[in-house]
């Protein structure tokens, strides 16, 4: 079980892991005491850091994964609003790849961000799947294909367009993977409601933002999703082991034409109250 390991010379004893502790189980400091975990409280920890990240003296560490060391705090406004914003803005999805595949330590160095990714309760539940290959990630395209020859006559909310993607398709193009070099899945615990989807997509959602800083393009696979949440056939090509459900699918690979501006787009919706 986790414990606090406090550096006493560091120490302020200004509090602000005891006010930071999500679930209050860090005790406050005394004349004669340092911060330190209620008795038998240690057990409910939920190892998310916040009380050593947000020490101002860095006189606190959690005794979780300590040969994981923490780089160094950037310094305060080091990333500016101005370089922030337009970074984001940027983001595109990618429907057009060049040729090559991304480099392993490059997936995983966007998965490392990933992990990173704010789930419920810090449990961490997302597990990823990478699929590469120009034979396997058109296998999952061409079974997504097969599950959409089903739907027309059907109430599906895709059947009045489908038959324009597969006849696409028939003639050859790639509307499904775009004859991207990577899939990457992210997958959860079965859930009944849609937390672990959620817990997915706010991960791939990392992945999606980090991927430009990478190199990398990307892509939400849409179509693939339905199709695995639906068709057997697919479910058994992806093999995802019997207690997990697939949260989202994304492609990857390396941007043809990657954006030189900012797109337009709506206002904001907004009401204040």
């Amino acid at each position: 079980m986790p414990r606090l390991i406090i550096d006493e010379n560091r120490c302020i004893r200004c509090d602000t892991c005891a006010d930071g502790c999500v679930l209050g189980i860090i005790e406050r400091t005394t004349d004669a005491t340092f911060p330190h975990m209620a008795e038998g409280m240690e057990e409910l920890c939920l190892k998310c850091g916040h009380c050593e990240a947000c020490c101002p003296r860095g006189a606190l560490v959690l005794d979780f994964l300590r040969e994981e060391k923490l780089p160094p705090r950037p310094q305060e406004g080091t990333l500016t609003p101005d370089q922030l914003v337009p970074y984001l803005k940027m983001r595109r999805s990618v429907r057009h790849f060049a040729p090559g595949t991304i480099p392993r330590d490059t997936i995983t160095g966007l998965l490392d961000v990933a992990r990173y990714a704010a789930s419920g309760g810090n449990q961490q539940p997302v597990r990823w799947l990478v699929v590469s290959g120009d034979a396997e990630v058109r296998r999952i395209a061409e079974l997504t294909i097969d599950w959409m020859r089903t739907l027309p006559g059907t109430d599906h909310p895709l059947a009045p367009y489908i038959s324009f993607v597969i006849a696409k398709w028939d003639a050859g193009e790639d509307p499904i993977c775009y004859r991207a070099p990577h899939l990457l899945f992210a997958h959860v615990p079965h859930f009944e409601t849609s937390d672990g989807a959620t817990e997915a997509v706010i991960a791939m959602t990392h992945v999606d933002l980090a991927a430009p800083a990478f190199g990398v393009g990307t892509c939400w696979a849409g179509f693939v999703k339905m199709a695995v949440d639906a068709y057997a056939p697919l479910q058994a090509a992806l093999a995802l082991p019997e207690d997990r459900s697939l949260g989202c699918a994304m492609l990857l690979g390396l941007p043809l034409h990657p954006p030189v501006c900012i797109p337009r787009r709506n206002p904001a919706g907004i009401t204040w109250r």
